[in-house]
């Protein structure tokens, strides 16, 4: 199938769908049928109301036209996964250096917005790196990295780059796009997760978020259930904990770092297959806080999605993403609920440590690129001090926390919530999301064996082997070849 018939199929399943930034990775393949335990463990969904009328047609922004091509450049492609608006933001910055620099550079650069198809992102990207109508440069989330650099994909670049890059960007947000040892690209969309308190909340209930703020496990679970309440009927209005339903992505990344807390990293990455720790005292600490909200009744499993909860004010205690900052609260949540978060560091189960961990996409160029030097020349225009262009768009448009060392916290954060990343960030405990094969297929599994536990579906025990095994499996035949 020729580029354009093949990517218009593609499109036309998904042209409708705005993708969120950030938001759960999709499949690589159409998930699987969950294993018996799972099969009821969807969240409940309320009756839908009677629709009031005929829903409004979603107005989309309008599409932001690029610069001619001056004559004389050559066309460097590349995709990055934001809509809409966002992708309009960004065409404005490659509109500037298309205009002024890239006529010195004799360099045009097109953007295209990057759509999955139905086999989900890895065989999108195969599909075209097979047709040759793969992208020059890639914006790619690394929880792709390892399989697609397995196939070799990508090129290393120069040492001159690496060089820069380990100077000037974070050790964590490099990890996450290492492969063999060589520093692939660009780290961005950095994602430290930190925990969030809801102010109000805290003090409807007769406590303070700072002064009561959670450093332990068991913390976390005496204030949860003080934290949740029900109505006359017994039916739940708000919870004390605001669990991840239908979102591996986000379970994987708040127990790795849990995990690293503890001194029991999730996963040995350094092994072929890599190795995954869910059985340790440490792993089972996290699982049994987990299993002991959820029995005491204090999530939010049943009520429906997080953000929405979170955006709603009906839970007290959530830990996230940066990302979610700007996208979920300011953007979409009530007036003034970014004003109404105390914001802290994850810690271990007795609260002795404190840390974080990265997850990032990186900027990384094709092996097939019949212009490799060229497509480098524009990521240091693009990524490179003193102008940090991609780190500013990435924090002060989109609320990202920066990969580039010592660079300001987003803009839009409130003082407080500046000053605990930056201190999480700072902490003696730094993990990162690991670069393994399969890793994309381990999400599904950990959404899905996540949700079992915290909608009662199973205990800690059952969720512990389930857990175990389907992981060692996913590892067997992602490395199997």
């Amino acid at each position: 199938m020729d580029f354009l018939s093949r990517r218009a199929l593609f499109r036309s399943v998904a042209a409708t769908v705005l993708l969120a930034a950030c938001g759960p990775l999709p499949p690589t393949q159409a998930p699987p049928k969950p294993a018996e335990p799972a099969k009821s463990a969807e969240a409940p969904k309320p009756a839908a109301p009677a629709p009031a009328g005929p829903a409004p047609t979603p107005t989309l922004p309008p599409v932001f036209t690029p610069v001619p091509q001056a004559a004389g450049t050559t066309k460097i492609l590349m995709r990055v996964h934001w809509s809409g608006g966002r992708f309009n933001d960004f065409q404005k910055i490659i509109n500037d250096y298309n205009g002024t620099q890239g006529t010195k550079d004799k360099i045009y650069l097109t953007l295209e917005r990057f759509i999955a198809g139905q086999a989900g992102p890895i065989a999108t990207f195969i599909a075209d790196f097979q047709a040759g109508t793969q992208e020059d440069i890639y914006h790619l989330n690394d929880a792709y990295l390892a399989d697609l650099a397995a196939r070799n994909f990508f090129v290393a670049p120069p040492q001159e780059i690496q060089g820069y890059i380990k100077q000037h960007f974070l050790a964590s947000a490099i990890k996450t796009g290492t492969w063999q040892g060589k520093v692939m690209g660009h780290p961005t969309e950095n994602q430290p997760h930190m925990m969030f308190l809801h102010k109000k909340l805290f003090t409807e209930a007769g406590m303070d978020a700072v002064k009561d703020a959670p450093k332990t496990y068991d913390d976390i679970r005496r204030l949860s259930k003080a934290l949740t309440k029900k109505d006359a009927s017994g039916q739940k209005t708000q919870a004390g904990y605001i669990e991840h339903i239908n979102s591996g992505e986000r379970v994987m990344v708040q127990r790795m770092l849990y995990q690293a807390l503890e001194g029991a990293p999730l996963v040995d990455d350094t092994k072929t297959p890599p190795v995954w720790d869910v059985t340790s005292d440490g792993a089972r600490k996290f699982t049994d806080l987990i299993y002991n909200i959820a029995q005491d009744g204090s999530g939010s499993a049943e009520m429906g999605a997080q953000n929405l909860i979170w955006q709603g004010a009906k839970g007290g205690i959530i830990t996230h993403d940066a990302w979610a900052v700007v996208f979920q609260v300011i953007a979409a949540g009530l007036p003034n609920l970014i004003n109404e978060q105390h914001t802290i560091s994850l810690r271990s189960s007795d609260g002795s440590k404190a840390g974080n961990i990265s997850r990032n996409y990186h900027f990384l160029v094709s092996s097939k690129s019949k212009n490799i030097d060229l497509s480098w020349q524009f990521l240091k225009w693009m990524n490179d001090g003193p102008e940090y262009r991609m780190q500013d768009f990435q924090t002060n448009v989109f609320g990202f926390v920066p990969s580039v060392k010592d660079y300001p916290m987003p803009k839009p954060f409130p003082d407080q919530m500046k000053a605990a990343f930056t201190q999480s960030m700072g902490e003696s405990t730094q993990t990162a999301m690991p670069v393994v094969k399969g890793l994309a297929e381990v999400y599904n599994i950990m959404r899905d064996n996540y949700d079992a536990l915290v909608l009662k579906k199973v205990n800690n025990k059952e969720f512990t082997e389930r857990l175990d095994a389907e992981l060692k499996k996913a590892m067997q035949s992602a490395y199997a070849n």
